[in-house]
């Protein structure tokens, strides 16, 4: 078996363990190097700006400060 097929091999083995973990802790945070991720089909996020998706995640209504109802 050639150098690349053991280390696909080996990333193939790291990733269904990732998923398997995953599958038992929904919602877990696991670090992942990033040539395993890579191999996982990562992307770095180019379609928005940190700073844009922090705009868009912050809610302008406090619903403490709503108005009362009219009557």
């Amino acid at each position: 078996m050639s150098d690349k097929d053991e280390i696909k091999k080996r990333l193939d083995e790291q990733a269904q363990q990732i998923d398997r973990d995953l599958t038992e802790n929904p919602g877990a945070a696991l670090e992942v190097d990033p040539e395993l991720a890579e191999h996982m089909g990562a992307f770095e996020e180019d379609a928005i700006s940190l700073e844009e998706a922090e705009d868009a995640s912050f809610d302008p209504f406090d619903a403490e400060e709503d108005p009362e109802p009219e009557e």
